[in-house]
């Protein structure tokens, strides 16, 4: 009995998700504007730096990268157009497949997994996922998504979706999401400690209003005083 009403519970959860991806023009437009391939290329460095000097395993797990005509041949399947940010992500490297996160406690999806991702998430009839979006870093029922539908041919918002609570754009673009995720690790706002990452909840909330101004952090923060 206890089993099925927890089952019940489980499909209310996902059926009560809202696919409330879609930006509007302004935000598509500051996706654009904030498109950075250098500070995106620097951001990528930095955080496989952290993982090399805190000796987390993960540098060693990171695919290969991924050509364009790969990229472009893998999203063909689906209703979304790769970005310049993605191209750039992807053909940095394809992902990794280490125990350890990417970033702040989501894992960096290959490409194909982050098809495989998609494809569940736009299938599954009891998660509203907007297939003009695609996974790309995930944990255990989140996931972070980046903007391919049309109009965003360079550089699109990103989405936090919880299977809890739904969809919510984020970040600014790809370039700021990472760039803020960069900035945590390599002042100290996210350290490893004892083989897990942990982090100084309102310094990571600070450095994400620096770099994503004017969007909700997805995540509930304590008031200090």
């Amino acid at each position: 009995m206890c089993r099925t009403i927890a089952a019940l519970t489980f499909l209310l959860l996902l059926s009560a998700c809202e696919g409330q991806f879609q930006a509007n023009s302004a935000a598509l437009r500051a996706a654009e504007d904030a498109y950075d391939p250098q500070l995106l290329r620097a951001s990528l460095a930095d955080i496989e730096a952290w993982h090399v000097e805190n000796k987390t395993g993960l540098a060693e797990t990171l695919g290969s990268s991924a050509s364009v005509a790969d990229i472009t041949a893998s999203l063909e399947s689906t209703d979304c157009q790769p970005t310049e940010e993605m191209k750039a992500l992807w053909s940095w490297h394809n992902g990794e497949s280490s125990v350890a996160p990417f970033i702040w406690y989501h894992d960096f999806l290959s490409l194909e997994d982050a098809v495989s991702e998609y494809r569940w998430l736009t299938l599954n009839p009891l998660v509203r996922w907007d297939p003009n979006y695609i996974p790309l870093f995930s944990f255990e029922g989140e996931w972070y998504a980046g903007d391919c539908g049309i109009g965003s041919n360079t550089a699109g918002p990103v989405a936090s979706f919880f299977l809890e609570d739904g969809a919510q754009t984020s970040h600014v673009n790809i370039t700021t999401f990472l760039a803020g995720m960069a900035e945590a690790m390599r002042t100290g706002a996210v350290t490893w400690e004892d083989g897990a990452m942990v982090e100084d909840i309102h310094e990571v909330h600070r450095i994400y209003q620096k770099h994503n101004p004017g969007y909700k952090f997805p995540y509930y923060v304590h008031d200090e005083s």
